[in-house]
Parts: structure tokens; C-alpha cells; sequence
């Protein structure tokens, strides 16, 4: 998830005096940290806060970096700039295993009491927005019988509408309620999922919704996200497996790190294109989940890059992707 946070909370402008731009340091960082070459990840990290000193996010991946590494000194001297700028990725300094050396530090304490204030305030005002929020929707004409619910995560710069169109018809076909959201918090021309506590909010927000007012089956919850919204799925689906009956990330960025808990996930639908550069992090999402007991299938898709699947083709895939999921058993 790296990459797509870092675009997330902050334009960076490459310009001829550099010589790396900074999309090429990014590049560089999130290479080097999946490699588990962390030193050298450090380095394109503290490059970037040079030239962005302004940075929370960038402040906040170079002392996670740095707490990973064991100095603890400089990484809390990064992360208390994160707190001075008003920085609220709350979710990251909670659950960033990267942190964990300092998490009984007092100066670490007093910094999360400052974010977790800032976040509060963010997360207050995005729930009154999200309140009002209509998704894009479909709805089966029948509603006598409880139906599967779908909640379809748009990525970066996309919109609920582009969810709508690319999945209705599978929705159609199986029967059941498809819940497309914006994001809400705008980028490029759509919007896109900022802050990992605001998300699972918001995608629990909507299933309670939907159960109470559409007669969706708790039962038969299926969350699918494409890209940055795949990073959502691939995090809740490990955080709270009990809500869902499986979970579709489609060209997602899988970041052990990132995860709250170590119980059974639910079960997961991997599917990626043959030529997306983040294809290679499902092989450890494969082995992690398996590991920890959770039912996993694996979907490559040939000749794609990272991509929403589209036309009868994609149908096809989220066809087979919903009747796996279908097939899954909660649980008790």
C-alpha cells in the first residue's frame, strides 16, 4: 500500500535539478522494502523527506524505517514532526509493525495521544459526510428474501460508478445487492480511500445499512476492491474476517505490516494481472493467509496489466470470483 499512500497524501514535482525525480525515488523506496532491503529503502526515504520537508507521510515512513532499524532517537524525531504537522494516518501508527520497538517508549505515547486527537477530529467530520453519501447501487427487483451483499471499492482517482458498471451485471446474475461508494475524499477525478480508519468505517457503515434496510444477508457479506480499494479489502478482510464471506482484491498491494490481528482470515480471491507490477506481493498474501489456516484461490490474469477487468470478459471473472465465494462456509 505503500506506493498508493504516498500519492495519496502528497504531490511530489520532479524537476531537471534532481537526478532521480521523485517518482523514481518512490519507485526506488518501494522496491527496496519489498526486497527487505530496508537500508537502502531508508535512504530513497530520507532523500524524499529532504526535498519534501513538509511531508507528514514521508516523515512518518522514514521513522518507521528508522524504529525498524533500531534508532529509536531519530525515527521518534521524524514521527513527532508527523504530530507537529497535524499528520492523522491514526491507523498506521497503530498497527505499522515497523513501530513496534517504541510502542512502550513515553515519548511514542504522547506523540499516537497527538495523532489519535488530530484523526478524531478528520474521522468526526467524514462520517457526517459519508451519512449523506448515495452510493451508486443495484438492487434485485425482489427483496422478499435476503439477498448477498457485494460492497465494491473503487481505486485511486476512480468512483463507485466505474465499480457499478464493471460488476452489475454479475450482481444481476447472482442474485444479489451490489454497493459501489465513493470514497469522498477527492483525487484527480474521483476520489480516493485517504485514511484506512475512514474506510472501514465507511464499508461497515454500509453493510450494517444495507442488512437493516435492503434485507441483505449478514451471512453472504463479498467485498471486492480494485487497486487502492484492494489494499482496503486485503486489510479488513484480515482484520475483520467474521464480517465477510471472502474477499476480491483485485491488483492489490499486499503489506503484511499492515495487518491488526494474527487470527484466521477470511477467506480470499486473489486475482491480478499477469503483468502487474504488484502481482508478486500475492505470493506472500497466498502464503501468509494459508499459514494462518484461511482458504485462498489465486486468479492471474494473462495479458493484463494492473487493471479493472471490463466488458463479458471481466463479467466472467467476477462471475467466477462471486460463485467461489459463494461456496465458502463462515465460520461459527
Amino acid at each position: 500500500m505503500h506506493k498508493l499512500l504516498i500519492t495519496i497524501f502528497m504531490i511530489l514535482t520532479a524537476t531537471q535539478l534532481h537526478a532521480q525525480t521523485d517518482q523514481q525515488l518512490i519507485d526506488r523506496y518501494d522496491k527496496m522494502y519489498a526486497a527487505e532491503k530496508y537500508e537502502l529503502a531508508l535512504k530513497a526515504a530520507e532523500e524524499i523527506v529532504d526535498r519534501h520537508p513538509e511531508s507528514g507521510t514521508w516523515h512518518f515512513f522514514t521513522g518507521a524505517l528508522l524504529a525498524m532499524l533500531g534508532q529509536t532517537d531519530d525515527a521518534l524525531d521524524h514521527l513527532q514532526i508527523c504530530a507537529d504537522n497535524r499528520y492523522s494516518g491514526v491507523a498506521s501508527f497503530e498497527q505499522n509493525s515497523d513501530l513496534d520497538s517504541l510502542r512502550e517508549d513515553e515519548r511514542f505515547i504522547a506523540i499516537l495521544g497527538i495523532i489519535q486527537a488530530t484523526a478524531q477530529a478528520r474521522i468526526d467530520e467524514f462520517q457526517k459526510e459519508a451519512k449523506r453519501h448515495k452510493p451508486d447501487s443495484y438492487y434485485p427487483e425482489s427483496n422478499d428474501k435476503k439477498r448477498p451483499l457485494i460492497i465494491a471499492l473503487h481505486g485511486t482517482g476512480m468512483d463507485g460508478k466505474s465499480m457499478l458498471d464493471a460488476i452489475k451485471e454479475t450482481a444481476e446474475n447472482q442474485g444479489a445487492i451490489l454497493i459501489c461508494p465513493d470514497a469522498l475524499r477527492p483525487s484527480g477525478r474521483g476520489f480516493s480511500w485517504t485514511y484506512r480508519d475512514e474506510s472501514k468505517w465507511f464499508v461497515n457503515h454500509l453493510i450494517a445499512d444495507a442488512i437493516e434496510n435492503q434485507n441483505a444477508d449478514p451471512e453472504r457479506v463479498i467485498l471486492i476492491g480494485f487497486s487502492q480499494g484492494a489494499n482496503i479489502a486485503l486489510i479488513l478482510g484480515q482484520n475483520q474476517p467474521d464480517t465477510f464471506l471472502a474477499v476480491v482484491p483485485i491488483c492489490g498491494h499486499y503489506e503484511s505490516q499492515n495487518a491488526e490481528t494474527t487470527t484466521t482470515p477470511a477467506p480470499f480471491y486473489l486475482m491480478s494481472g499477469a503483468r502487474d507490477p504488484w502481482k508478486k506481493t500475492y505470493i506472500k498474501a497466498k502464503r501468509d493467509f494459508t499459514s494462518a489456516g484461511g482458504a485462498v484461490q489465486t486468479r492471474i490474469l494473462a495479458g493484463k496489466g494492473h487493471q479493472l477487468p471490463a466488458g463479458q470478459s471481466g463479467t466472467k471473472e467476477y462471475t467466477k470470483a462471486i460463485i467461489w465465494a459463494m461456496k465458502q462456509v463462515k465460520e461459527d
